[in-house]
């Protein structure tokens, strides 16, 4: 890389970690996508800036003091442990350390349940592969077990996501530990990235990426989810690592590299072939043009790469022709419409994404990396951005560059940037990140310049030895004061877990039929889900139109004929805009469960049953299915959503099963009632609405 060349991207850095990019997003044109990211990203910012302005200043002290000499030798004896010899099980042990504190994390802080939707929907899918089916059989009513993110097919519900993961997950579940995945995969990116360190930093910097990789927060908050970065990330840190023994023409380890790579696209298609492809071209392409034949070897080495990620191909194409009708349709597309696709375009719900929006979400990415990496208050993508501006030399590894390049360049050509325990699409490039800040804090300790006056520049003048000496320490130091309390912050609450318990404590053994009594918004989704609409329509029809207008659509689409004639068809919106129509109010209906509803008195009796319903609070059904799914034994409690009275008679009578209702009491404590007993809390007793279908 030439210097203009690094400058350039240091600079670019530092731009992302300290401009407010993020203020570009615009909420009333992003939506609540953008106004969350916006939020975070201002935390982060404030936490950024004062955090560097407190850093450097102690550090500007400190190397005017004696203390300055206990920094120094505090470097040296880190460097020495550093030193020692390396090899390949040092990248073994430091995988196995990565996976036992992520396990940790697993168990102690999340629980072992997962902690997303994301999460939940592959669980359940994984249930049905374990049991031999491509998805799960919806028995009677479809719409009382419809669940987000996923959708019906020929072979019944299927989450949208890609199989590799979910096929993972259902391997957890049949030795009794889904939660152990994610952190086995972190063990192995851990592991192979560590190894492929060897090669481009050094024996000593690359032992200390790999125990910083390993203790990461972000790292392992996100390595003891359920999620499906993990897998995609030890596809990608083995393609590093198997492309680099591959350079010498190796048939075997080509092989290998395709196998890597077609791990990562089944596990995360997009991320997987761009982070894969710019990792290959950044290790292959120099060793084919520094030979006399280089398209032979090339030829060669290619052939085996495909031939190794060929299973893999096969299997993605078969997954997608069998669940979603066409070997190249992702299930995100079947759910959501081609609005969910890559590029400068509106979101399936019409907030804009073009490149004003990509650039303030990869900003608000960068940014908030610097502070979750390692929780420090100096952040930690700051020290890359200023060796890459300031510094007259260092060894900079191309590949690790490229690596976290590819990670920012292909999320900034998709619309959906997640925040959950940080930049979530950021993680399958953390090792990079990590190797970097380590070549970077090496830099920095040493002096900035040279005897000769040709390395000298204003910009060496910056930094003196010992403030930037001091300021990593310091920096460290923060992380380690800093880092627990990101834990804690992330420690699982009682929710639907609880009322899980409370069902299998109670009915445990007995075959009955549950009704969790969600929210009113979701009863209408899952209904006009179940009468074919897509994911993007439904989502639009809630946030731009009444819900009383909408639950009487619901009732026409599912019954197939207009009620009390063509007159009485809900003419709904269905203009995908950001935001929502001024006429429409927000309505608490109960703690954390809000309903859009014109102004005024709710008058419709259907409605106003409806929300009255919801008065004591809700209890998703999604959490719950994951331990009572529709494929259950005959013998233990099925759960399912309640739909009202109407509904649930029907269910009761086709199932044969003794009912319950499941239903949210004082503080949110989950309450378990009798039927009948419930049904006349919630709906007034089993008598049908006043008007309307049910």
């Amino acid at each position: 890389m030439t210097l203009f060349a690094r400058r350039t991207l240091g600079a670019l850095l530092l731009i992302a970690v300290y401009a407010p990019l993020h203020r570009l997003l615009d909420p009333t044109r992003t939506g609540p996508a953008g106004a969350a990211t916006r939020s975070a990203a201002e935390s982060a910012w404030i936490l950024s800036v004062y955090g560097s302005l407190i850093v450097v200043g102690i550090a500007v002290i400190v190397a005017r003091t004696p203390a300055a000499r206990w920094v120094a030798s505090l470097g040296a004896r880190v460097a020495t442990v550093a030193s020692n010899p390396s090899s390949a099980r040092f990248s073994v042990r430091i995988g196995i350390v990565a996976l036992t504190l992520s396990g940790l994390v697993a168990r102690l802080i999340h629980g072992g349940e997962p902690t997303s939707i994301d999460e939940l929907a592959q669980l359940l899918h994984a249930r049905a592969l374990l049991e031999g089916r491509l998805g799960i059989p919806m028995p009677v009513d479809a719409a009382a077990w419809l669940t987000q993110n996923g959708l019906p097919t020929a072979h019944g519900w299927a989450s949208i996501y890609p199989p590799l993961h979910t096929v993972l997950l259902a391997l957890g579940l049949a030795v009794g530990a889904s939660w152990l995945v994610g952190p086995v995969m972190v063990g192995a990116a851990t592991g192979f990235a560590t190894s492929s360190f060897q090669t481009l930093l050094g024996p000593e910097r690359a032992r200390a990426a790999g125990v910083l990789l390993a203790v990461s927060p972000f790292w392992l908050l996100l390595g003891g989810t359920h999620l499906s970065h993990t897998s995609a990330a030890a596809g990608i840190a083995a393609v590093a690592w198997s492309a680099l023994h591959a350079r010498d023409g190796s048939r075997k380890w080509a092989a290998i590299a395709g196998a890597a790579v077609g791990w990562s696209v089944a596990s995360r298609p997009w991320i997987g072939m761009v982070g894969s492809v710019v990792i290959l071209g950044a290790i292959w392409l120099p060793s084919w043009l520094g030979r006399g034949r280089p398209l032979r070897a090339a030829r060669s080495t290619l052939g085996w790469l495909l031939l190794g990620g060929l299973p893999f191909a096969v299997g993605l194409l078969a997954w997608n022709q069998a669940l979603f009708g066409h070997p190249l349709r992702l299930g995100y597309a079947a759910a959501f419409g081609p609005a969910h696709g890559l590029g400068f375009h509106p979101d399936p719900w019409g907030n804009r994404y073009g490149p004003l929006e990509a650039l303030a979400y990869s900003g608000a990415d960068l940014l908030q990396l610097g502070t979750h990496l390692f929780q420090s208050p100096l952040p930690a993508l700051a020290l890359v951005g200023l060796a890459l501006l300031v510094a007259p030399r260092g060894r900079w590894s191309r590949v690790l560059l490229a690596w976290v390049v590819a990670g920012v360049g292909a999320n900034a050509l998709y619309w959906h940037h997640g925040i959950h325990m940080g930049p979530r699409m950021l993680f399958e490039a953390t090792p990079a990140w990590v190797a970097l800040v380590v070549t970077a804090a090496t830099i920095l300790w040493h002096p900035l310049t040279r005897p000769d006056s040709a390395s000298r520049s204003p910009l060496h003048r910056l930094l003196p030895t010992g403030v930037a000496r001091a300021s990593v320490v310091l920096a460290g130091l923060g992380a380690l004061l800093l880092a627990p309390d990101a834990f804690r912050a992330h420690a699982s609450q009682p929710g639907a877990t609880e009322a899980a318990q409370l069902v299998e404590r109670e009915l445990g053994s007995e075959p009955v039929l549950v009704f969790a009594h969600g929210s009113w918004a979701s009863r209408v989704a899952s209904r006009l889900v179940a009468t074919g609409m897509r994911r993007d329509s439904v989502e639009t029809a809630l946030r731009r139109n009444d819900l009383c207008s909408v639950t009487h659509y619901a009732s026409w689409r599912a019954a197939g004929t207009p009620v009390g004639g063509r007159a009485a068809i809900p003419r709904l919106d269905f203009e995908p805009l950001p935001g929502r129509p001024a006429g429409l109010r927000t309505t608490v209906l109960s703690p954390g469960n809000t309903a859009l509803l014109e102004p005024g008195p709710l008058e419709d009796p259907r409605c106003r049953r409806e929300a009255r319903a919801d008065r004591f609070g809700t209890i998703e059904l999604e959490e719950l299915l994951r331990h009572f799914p529709p494929t259950s034994a005959n013998d233990r409690p099925v759960v399912a959503r309640d739909l009202g009275p109407a509904h649930n008679a029907r269910m009761l009578t086709e199932l044969g099963r003794r009912g319950y209702l499941l239903l949210s009491g004082p503080s949110g404590t989950p309450r378990l009632v009798e039927y009948a007993d419930g049904i006349e809390l919630l709906w007034g007793g089993a008598a049908a609405p006043p008007t309307g279908v049910e």
